[in-house]
């Protein structure tokens, strides 16, 4: 028999050692398998949630995304190292376990649930016969061309960044009405992040979307010709489409059909990163060549070649274990569903 002394106090906090302190880490661990499993009907989740639940979701994260300039990442951040830091100084490891559970469970149930809905290439009418080789490399010169004429049209150049911004929120939310037969108050406001800045510098990201604050987020150093694409491309995340090849698709349609010249050669010129080769690259006049370069040379100046081949390794991870069986080989995807899909693009206009 163990005596206890009169008036000591335990050294476990009260309840240290009860089951409903796994509660949270069992069902996090519990929600991470079934995914990873992929044992939610992509039918049902497309039906009930990306559909009717997710949007309301949407519309209340728009209140806080969109009510600040700066990014919440840059709150949250810090916040959650130093919170991490005191709870592994304390040795409060159950404490610790408990919080990752609860980021996990919101991460997944207020957003990344979506990566089980049904493919985006499932919406689509899209003619096969156009995704053949043949018919790629047609596309390719129509690439070419579109490139070099839209770039004469656009001269002298001119960038209105505010205006880029209201077109690309307005393009992608008719996108998606299109595809899915939905429209909401979706958080709108893209943002920079200075904590993110730095790592997507060196990692060579344009830009993210942060699930905790459904707010789109772009490098601060994007070139102009870049930036519509980028900001569609972040915008079909908000809008709940996870997948990195899904939100190349819908950028595409949100761009090539937009009525700006800027725009559609924002398109055009993102889709020949994924089409391009040296050889082809001389298809275009000196103008757009020019501009690739301008690309080339500001990722060459920013990335650091160990943390950028890091970073694809924990994203191709990522997205793998979220049931996007190609990994970072799904931002290609955008080259075959856009070529199959020409003949219908009108109906994003």
């Amino acid at each position: 028999m163990v005596k206890r002394k009169v008036g000591a106090e335990s050294k476990f906090p009260a309840g240290s050692t009860s089951y409903g302190n796994w509660i949270l880490p069992a069902v996090a661990l519990l929600t991470f398998a079934s995914s990873w499993a992929g044992l939610y009907p992509a039918a049902l989740v497309e039906r009930w949630y990306a559909r009717n639940v997710f949007p309301v979701i949407s519309t209340i994260a728009e209140k806080v995304a969109d009510a600040v300039s700066f990014s919440w990442l840059d709150v949250a951040v810090p916040l959650g190292l130093v919170s991490a830091l005191v709870m592994i100084r304390r040795r409060q490891w159950r404490y610790l376990l408990n919080l990752v559970s609860v980021l996990y469970l919101i991460f997944f149930w207020t957003w990344a649930l979506n990566y089980h809905r049904e493919p985006l290439a499932s919406k689509l009418e899209l003619d096969s016969a156009r995704t053949r080789a043949d018919a790629i490399r047609m596309f390719t010169m129509h690439a070419a061309t579109e490139i070099n004429r839209l770039y004469t049209e656009q001269q002298p150049r001119t960038y209105d960044e505010a205006g880029t911004r209201e077109e690309a929120g307005r393009r992608v939310e008719r996108v998606v009405q299109i595809i899915d037969g939905t429209d909401w108050d979706a958080a709108h406001r893209i943002k920079t992040s200075w904590i993110g800045n730095a790592w997507f510098h060196a990692a060579g990201i344009e830009g993210m979307f942060n699930p905790f604050g459904h707010e789109p987020i772009i490098s601060s150093t994007v070139l102009d010709i870049e930036r519509p694409f980028l900001m569609a491309h972040e915008l079909a995340h908000v809008r709940g489409y996870p997948d990195e090849g899904d939100a190349n698709v819908i950028a595409a349609f949100a761009t090539l059909m937009s009525d700006s010249p800027m725009f559609q050669y924002s398109g055009w010129l993102s889709l020949w990163l994924y089409l391009r080769n040296r050889e082809l690259d001389k298809l275009l006049d000196p103008g757009p060549r020019a501009d690739l370069e301008r690309i080339f040379k500001r990722a060459r100046a920013e990335q650091i070649a160990w943390i950028s081949n890091l970073q694809s390794i924990v994203l191709d991870w990522f997205l793998k274990a979220n049931r996007v069986e190609q990994g970072i080989r799904s931002y290609a995807r955008v080259v075959l569903l856009t070529a199959g899909t020409e003949p219908y693009w009108e109906r994003f206009r």
